[in-house]
């Protein structure tokens, strides 16, 4: 009996509800979407206006392949200078400038050091700045303490997705000759001596030297354009013949030019900037006479020259219509044949009509 009544009362005890002490469950935080990763690019800088930049790992940027960088950079006294840069993953590099309407191209080659992610350039035949890899596909133009440029012009080169070689062709002005069926170059710019290769470009310059009796057998400047054919024989390979210089010579800096024997290249005329892509060019010889080419046609004419006096006769030229060289032709040969007065100073030729400055030239370099 004492048994049954203590199993009832834990029974009883168990069947009690008793008031438990409520508990607030945890409010339900609200699940943040997250942002797919962007696919990098090994040396592809990220950034957003809400983020800082992340630090690029350099450590994957490696030159095992060739690569070609275009772009236009400033420049001083021209519109722009137009880059290919071609690094080589045998530790060399190449190097075109344009110089944009100064008629001026520099090739230039030399050995690249890659030091983090600046790209140290060094040629013997010029001075080349130096680079930072802003990424795998962009470099930076560097100042001469190793900064990246600030400027509100470009100053950055992008890679090209394909690998290019670089276009050897230039324009030249030199001594050309012809002796015992080998013809010669005397680049008057740089000194170098070349042979040029018999091509079919260089056919109308060899035909034309041989059959003028005032040419022949002599060392006469010609413009033309032409490339090299390769690094060991240095032969230039002809594209484009212009004409020859008969009388006329290199141009030398450190001396005061004469308006004699010298080609000249129009800068200016009625004040206006001329195109050098145009190329007008005029010679004048000692016999009273001017030619040359005036951004179409190629002229002629008799002059007369007495002190700083001048008069020039009226001018032949050949008559092909050049949508782009139409103005500045028309305006060249009319000023030309207005002018009344010439004189050098230091290398710039002036000719003047009633006191005031109608043209400037300078000594064609190429």
């Amino acid at each position: 009996m004492k048994r049954s009544l203590v199993l009832a009362a834990v029974l009883l005890s168990a069947c009690t509800n008793l008031p438990q002490k409520a508990v607030k469950p945890d409010p339900v935080q609200p699940v943040q979407p997250v942002a797919p990763e962007p696919d990098l690019v090994p040396g592809e800088v990220v950034s957003s206006d809400n983020t800082e930049a992340m630090p690029t790992d350099f450590g994957l940027i490696f030159i095992d392949r060739d690569m070609s960088f275009h772009g236009t950079l400033p420049c001083k006294k021209c519109p722009g200078i137009q880059y290919q840069l071609n690094v080589l993953q045998d530790g060399r590099f190449e190097l075109r400038r344009d110089y944009i309407d100064r008629n001026t191209v520099e090739l230039l080659s030399g050995n690249w050091q890659l030091d983090d992610r600046t790209l140290h350039l060094s040629s013997k035949q010029g001075k080349v700045p130096s680079f930072q890899f802003g990424s795998n596909q962009h470099l930076i133009l560097l100042n001469a303490a190793g900064k990246p440029m600030v400027s509100k012009d470009n100053q950055t080169l992008t890679r090209t997705q394909q690998f290019a070689r670089i276009d050897t062709r230039m324009p030249l002005l030199g001594l050309y000759q012809l002796k015992n069926n080998e013809a010669s170059f005397i680049d008057c710019m740089t000194g170098e001596n070349h042979s040029i290769a018999m091509t079919q470009h260089h056919m109308p310059m060899l035909r034309s030297y041989q059959t003028d009796p005032k040419l022949s057998g002599k060392a006469v400047v010609a413009t033309m354009t032409a490339r090299k054919s390769n690094e060991q024989q240095q032969a230039l390979l002809v594209d484009k013949f212009d004409q020859f210089w008969p009388g006329a010579t290199c141009p030398d800096k450190a001396a005061t030019a004469k308006v004699q024997n010298l080609v000249w290249r129009l800068q200016t005329v009625s004040q206006i900037s001329v195109p050098q892509k145009l190329n007008i060019r005029l010679m004048f010889d000692q016999n009273n006479r001017i030619f040359g080419f005036s951004g179409c046609n190629n002229f002629n004419a008799g002059y007369a020259q007495k002190d700083n006096q001048l008069k020039v006769l009226p001018i032949v030229s050949t008559r092909k219509f050049c949508n782009d060289a139409n103005f500045y032709e028309q305006q060249f040969t009319k000023q030309l044949q207005a002018a009344d007065r010439i004189e050098v100073n230091q290398q710039k030729l002036q000719l003047f009509k009633e006191n005031k400055v109608i043209m400037e030239l300078l000594p064609a370099v190429n």
